[in-house]
């Protein structure tokens, strides 16, 4: 007789669309409900299946009890939240001082009941602060940060405006590996902290905005397809794996992109001076850049803004954006899960009301479990200074003695792709434990697959609380300075990462 069969837990994709809605006077328009939406995929009414809506008022952000520690930003900073992204790499530093102060002056409007997080890119991605309301902590922050001298655009290569930097054809002008190595280089950094942020704001409900202020928007944004190139070449397979991940972050965090140009107002010959006809060359520049800014914003819910003095509006419309959202969630109907770009069209059916949403979305198949991209995920995590909240993931570390912490792991549930075995829910999870030292080395590094078998009485009581345990204990490496905490869903590819200072770890008994 043959044992039971397993039932794999349903699990249904959803498609959130974030919905401004202004009147002609550009307000935002109240009591809206879901009658009054009509939405489509490709041209195909779908039904509505979640609705809500989120507005930019004053939240009070949870407590975490002594020695906590949590991925679940939307339990810290709640409501609408806005990222602001100084982009270094791509910006030369002649312009980067100009960047900063429009930043500063962005910053000194921070009110209350915003909840604002300041990131840069240099050589990585840099922390200056989390998601606070403190104006005095955002500005000592940007104050304090100085690129190094090594990240800016003229030192990672020839002297290339980085707006012209384009992954095809652009590059085959030029017979120089150098100049193709450079390019190659700041596109996937960049690629890797936009896969960061949107990974770290996912869990965010309501608007998710992020200003992300540059010299150049390296081009890897196709209008069809997330893997298209300008010209097909066997080279930039290697860029499709990274740009898969980036569509996919987008995919699932619904993050509206803000890209600002930080060169302000442009003349002709600011573009490429060296390089043949200034004339020429700049309007190529220009039309390239404008492109990809414009393709990036239209396809996450922003908006971009280029070639003007005034890049306070960018901050400005961001945060007028976030005043009031509809929240309209569905599953699509369709099974063409091909890579392709999907368009999303939204009706209202009150009149004189003007909508601003994303267009669509790239429509991916599930992620692989393939033994291969398993561990290079995880590896790639492990790096990561911002923490990815996909996987629902909240530490408690707890002395055992200077050598020894015992962790507690709570997992969500319901970020855990089950299999249902008669009256046995089933379910498996990657646990890394990663301890880094002085200038991020690493010094040590245990993996499990944790097993979770839970009866059915368990996994209802585990649902209705949110949360699995698991136990670890981690033996202390001499040197190790930070604690990473990694746990991934093989099944469905949702990681959790959370990370903290060993200098934050209270002894118990302590105050």
């Amino acid at each position: 007789m043959q044992g039971p069969v397993p039932v794999e837990r349903a699990t249904t994709r959803l498609v959130e669309v974030n919905l401004i809605a202004e009147d002609k006077r550009g307000n935002p328009v109240a009591g809206l409900t879901p009658g009054d939406f009509a939405i489509f995929d490709g041209g195909r009414l779908e039904r509505i299946s979640a609705f809500s809506v989120q507005t930019s008022g004053a939240t009070t952000p949870e407590a975490l009890p002594r020695n906590t520690f949590t991925n679940r930003i939307d339990r810290i900073a709640g409501g609408s939240v806005t990222a602001v992204l100084f982009d270094a790499l791509n910006t030369r530093i002649t312009d980067q001082a100009y960047a900063r102060k429009q930043i500063l002056d962005f910053l000194a409007q921070v009110q209350p009941q915003d909840q604002v997080a300041l990131y840069a890119l240099g050589r990585g991605v840099n922390v200056l602060q989390d998601f606070t309301n403190s104006l005095e902590s955002l500005r000592t922050a940007l104050s304090n940060y100085h690129p190094d001298a090594r990240s800016g655009v003229e030192a990672l290569g020839p002297a290339v405006d980085p707006g012209a930097v384009q992954l095809g054809t652009w590059l085959d002008e030029f017979g120089l590996d150098l100049v193709d190595y450079y390019a190659k280089d700041r596109a996937l950094r960049t690629i890797r902290c936009l896969v960061a942020i949107a990974s770290h704001l996912e869990r965010v409900p309501g608007r998710k905005n992020l200003i992300w202020v540059s010299g150049g928007f390296p081009l890897w944004i196709g209008r069809n397809s997330a893997v298209e190139t300008s010209r097909a070449r066997s080279d930039q397979q290697t860029f499709w794996p990274e740009i898969e991940r980036a569509a996919r972050a987008l995919n699932r965090s619904n993050l509206a992109v803000y890209p600002v140009d930080a060169r302000g107002l442009l003349a002709p010959d600011d573009y490429s001076p060296d390089r043949g006809s200034a004339a020429a060359s700049a309007e190529f520049n220009r039309d390239s850049l404008s492109h990809t800014m414009e393709v990036l914003a239209e396809r996450t819910g922003g908006k971009a803004f280029f070639n003007n003095n005034d890049l306070g509006r960018a901050f400005r419309q961001a945060e007028k954006d976030s005043r009031l959202t509809y929240v309209l969630a569905y599953s699509p109907s369709h099974n063409n899960w091909n890579g392709e770009f999907r368009e999303i069209k939204v009706r209202v059916s009150r009149p004189g009301v003007r909508q601003s949403y994303r267009t669509g979305y790239f429509a991916l198949p599930d992620e692989a479990a393939d033994p291969t991209s398993r561990e290079a995920v995880l590896a790639a995590a492990k790096w990561d200074p911002i923490d990815a909240s996909r996987m629902g993931l909240t530490v408690r570390a707890i002395p055992v003695d200077k050598t020894r912490l015992d962790l507690e792991l709570y997992v969500d549930p319901a970020d855990i792709r089950w299999k249902q075995t008669g009256s046995e829910w089933r379910g498996e999870l990657d646990v890394w434990l990663v301890q880094i030292g002085a200038k991020d080395r690493e010094v040590r590094t245990v993996t499990r697959v944790a097993a979770l078998n839970l009866s059915g009485a368990a996994y209802q009581q585990a649902m209705n609380d949110r949360r699995v345990q698991l136990l670890d204990r981690v033996e202390l490496a001499p040197g190790a300075l930070l604690v990473r905490v990694l746990a991934r869903d093989p099944a469905s590819g949702a990681l959790g990462s959370v990370s903290f200072p060993l200098s934050r770890v209270e002894a118990e008994g302590s105050k």
